[in-house]
């Protein structure tokens, strides 16, 4: 069952619920209304049958007969009976029914002064009256037959209208929601023309301000960020195949050469040498994919553990000057944080260290004098670190593109490299619900920028 058929069925079914409802509560009212009707009838009867024979002075039986059957408030099938203290019979009203009542209704009737009933699909009464001493109870039934037949033809008229009305709900549903649905059977179709070869591809937006266009918005704003997803997967191969292929094709070019020549076992020592660093080369580039492919993923695990990251961060520093003894790395404070627990932050401590040394060499590796600035700046809202290096500024083109992998700016022409590290720092700052940041200063200073929100 499709949507369409779905949605009008359950209009159809709550416009029947409704016009089944409404009916039935017509249908009681009126029932009600009726009943109510024929008993002040049956009341006025029996209230006038009781003054005709105790009014002024008692008549007698054959002329209240005779008057009996006069009375305005004549009552179809009728039957009025008048009974003493002890409950005999005194008098009943030519051609009546004979009509069995239990003493419970006339105690009943005593004790309300009037009391009604239903027997035998009769509506009938009793009404007690006690005057000078005497008490009668004035028994009076009938049949509403016009009432009912009047009941019956709004019953009939209430059953057809409720399968018409739910008939006609119906169509109109169909036609409505046939008609409301179109703008999202237009968003299918151009749905479907849509796939990985046509990314570009965007929905086209009316100017209606409805919750088509919102879906359209919100799908083409997708299509942009799976577009880039694409377009980066896209670049990421070319550059790792790129990469990948340069050393492969020295190898074996330089393989080919020795093979082809008759070398000294110096010469051959020189070879294998060359084509230790180009495997080394290699090494390194398939474990910087690795580790970029992996961090890709990860999400926060549960069991990382509180880190300090000033002690962390002076650690890296030791070990990077190991590698650049000629490096000057300086460590500052920017204001002493009030309460030493704003330095401590949860994550893992290898992946930081993983971050914080490519982001050092990077600096010192760009930088036009081995030296590199760190301030920390922390608080209760989270720990700022600032790695600021002087060296040739990115240009506006080249910010955009910093963290994109195997992107290099046009500072790092012979400089050895895969454009590879800063994006292994983004994906570790997002694990870590952190980011970075690039500026270029007025004085030739590139200032990265990394932030670890607060507890």
């Amino acid at each position: 069952m499709n949507l369409k058929i779905r949605l009008a069925l359950l209009y159809s079914l709550s416009v029947l619920v409704i016009l089944v409802v409404s009916a039935v509560s017509i249908y009681v009212l009126n029932e009600n209304f009726r009943k109510e009707e024929f008993i002040k009838r049956l009341s006025l009867k029996a209230k006038e049958t009781y003054t005709l024979f105790y009014g002024n002075r008692r008549l007698p039986t054959n002329v209240a007969n005779g008057l009996n059957n006069g009375f305005h408030y004549s009552l179809p099938e009728e039957n009025v009976s008048l009974f003493d203290s002890a409950y005999h019979l005194i008098y009943t009203s030519p051609g009546s029914h004979s009509l069995k009542i239990p003493r419970d209704y006339f105690k009943l009737a005593k004790k309300r002064k009037q009391y009604t009933f239903t027997i035998h699909e009769r509506e009938a009464l009793i009404l007690f009256t006690n005057q000078k001493g005497k008490s009668i109870f004035v028994l009076a039934s009938g049949t509403d037959i016009f009432g009912h037949r009047k009941g019956d033809n709004l019953k009939i008229a209430l059953v057809f209208s409720v399968m018409g009305g739910f008939l006609l709900s119906g169509f109109l549903a169909f036609f409505y929601v046939k008609q409301a649905m179109k703008p999202l059977e237009e968003l299918k179709e151009q749905i479907e023309k849509i796939n990985e070869e046509n990314l570009q591809e965007r929905i086209f937006v009316d100017r209606d301000n409805n919750e088509m266009k919102q879906i359209a918005k919100k799908f083409n704003a997708m299509l942009d960020r799976l577009e880039q997803a694409f377009e980066q997967r896209r670049n990421f191969v070319q550059h790792a195949s790129h990469e990948l292929r340069t050393p492969l094709a020295t190898m074996l070019s330089q393989t080919e050469a020795a093979l082809s020549k008759d070398l000294s076992i110096a010469g051959y020592r020189t070879v294998l040498f060359s084509l230790k660093e180009e495997q080394q080369d290699l090494i390194n580039l398939t474990n910087s994919l690795l580790t970029l492919s992996k961090y890709e993923k990860m999400t926060q695990p549960k069991d990382w553990t509180l880190i300090r990251i000033d002690e962390v961060l002076y650690d890296t520093v030791d070990i990077i000057k190991q590698v650049w003894p000629d490096a000057k790395v300086t460590i500052e404070f920017e204001g002493a944080p009030e309460n030493e627990e704003e330095l401590v932050f949860k994550g893992s401590e290898s992946l930081l260290r993983s971050a914080l040394q490519n982001l050092v060499k990077n600096g010192l590796q760009y930088s036009e004098n081995l030296q590199m600035e760190i301030i920390i700046k922390a608080n209760s809202s989270g720990i700022t670190l600032t790695f600021n290096n002087r060296g040739k500024p990115l240009s506006e083109e080249e910010q955009n593109r910093l963290f994109i992998p195997f992107f290099r700016g046009e500072n790092s022409q012979n400089k050895k490299g895969y454009g590879l590290g800063l994006s292994i720092v983004k994906r570790i700052m997002n694990v870590h619900k952190g980011s970075i940041s690039y500026e270029a200063m007025a004085d030739n200073t590139n200032s990265f920028t990394l932030f670890f929100p607060g507890k």
